[in-house]
């Protein structure tokens, strides 16, 4: 029903991914998609651009419903009314979040390797960041170090900042990953600031599991999350949150206020856009996760028996490849991969939020897959031949 395999050009619009990008480089880098948005979005942001007057607008029950109405239909999760939240976007709301819950001088955990904006979350405003490194798994995967998380826990840190599913990774938590979390958030009277913004997109298989749905978490987790990867709507800047804590929703909304944004009162088209992804949107993420799950499919054949290793992503369109084999440093990673006509995140940017200048040795990178076919596959090709 949906075509994903027609090919936007992205450039001369402002779209930061292709920002000082020559024309001979395909960008694999920031994590939007090349796909054109649902057209029943479109549809109804040219149906409001057509009636002329662009004044003053708030949500109403509508707009509520509908994010209601979608995370019910598919997550089967009932978010009450009054513990949802709009926000301006996932990062805004993660570190109102934590300044809601710290002061200056206070101990965040945040787990790496982990997208470079949410590391420095935890350093802002004088919050003193605790890294806790996940683990590698026999099959060289990924998993959370609880004795880590526990140490950091036990030294004064009431808060942790994580990313679910997991980003640049891609694990979804399983059960018996999150069930030992939560004891130890309870334990230790923890808060948790989770980033659920890639739980839509899941491949089968696998399931996305809240935090927040264990017994005992609801007031002990902030989660927020947003239509913009679901839909391919990041330059909309707009999200929600979903905190119990009446009094921490309030002190979270009168920050979020003093940074100049009202809450339920998101700029016009960004509102128009969520409310139709949400209400009209289900069929077209349907057909767009199948769609991606070829390209992972595509991607993992085209970089099999290479000295570089990648597992395969349990959810989102990104691929996080291990070169440690290479033994290549960024300035190298950079032109091989020019060489092969693109442009990935060198892994140094998962590991700290200081990435200006760095040279030394790129043990991984992280690739965004998420484009037609016709993109992807000589892309794809080229980065084999190189390797």
């Amino acid at each position: 029903m949906y075509d994903f395999d027609k090919i936007v050009n992205r450039r001369g619009i402002g779209a930061c991914k292709y920002l000082g990008v020559p024309e001979n480089i395909l960008p694999m880098t920031i994590a939007d998609m090349e796909f054109a948005a649902p057209p029943e979005v479109v549809d109804a942001l040219q149906k409001r651009a057509a009636h002329g007057n662009f004044g003053y607008t708030m949500m109403v029950d509508e707009d509520y419903q509908a994010v209601i109405d979608f995370v019910k239909s598919r997550h089967g999760i009932t978010i009450p009314r009054e513990h949802l939240l709009a926000t301006p976007g996932v990062l805004n709301t993660m570190r109102c979040s934590m300044y809601a819950l710290t002061q200056p001088g206070d101990k965040v955990v945040v787990i790496l390797p982990l997208h470079t904006p949410s590391i420095r979350s935890a350093y802002m405003q004088g919050r003193i960041a605790c890294e806790s490194w996940m683990k590698r798994t026999a099959d060289g995967n990924y998993t959370l170090d609880l004795d880590d998380i526990e140490k950091h826990f036990a030294s004064g840190a009431r808060v942790l900042m994580m990313c679910a599913p997991h980003n640049p990774t891609g694990r979804v938590w399983r059960m018996e990953e999150l069930s030992p979390l939560a004891e130890l958030v309870k334990k230790y009277n923890c808060t948790v600031i989770c980033d659920e913004i890639h739980r839509d997109l899941v491949y089968p298989g696998n399931k996305h599991i809240p935090l927040a749905s264990l017994p005992g978490m609801a007031e002990r987790v902030i989660t927020v999350f947003s239509a913009s990867k679901t839909f391919n709507l990041g330059g909309c800047h707009i999200g929600s949150a979903v905190i119990a804590d009446a009094e921490l929703k309030d002190k979270i909304r009168s920050l979020l206020y003093e940074y100049g944004h009202e809450c339920g009162r998101p700029p016009l088209f960004s509102l128009v856009a969520q409310t139709a992804a949400y209400k009209y949107g289900e069929k077209y993420l349907d057909e767009m996760i199948s769609y991606l799950n070829s390209n992972i499919d595509m991607a993992m054949e085209y970089l099999k028996d290479l000295p570089v290793a990648v597992c395969r992503p349990e959810a989102s369109f990104l691929l996080w490849v291990d070169c440690s084999k290479l033994n290549w440093d960024t300035d190298t990673l950079a032109r091989k991969l020019a060489d092969a006509g693109i442009s990935a995140d060198p892994g140094h940017y998962y590991d700290t939020w200081h990435i200006a200048g760095y040279s030394g040795i790129q043990h991984h990178f992280r690739l965004a897959v998420g484009m037609p076919k016709a993109l992807l596959e000589p892309a794809l090709d080229r980065l084999r031949k190189i390797f």
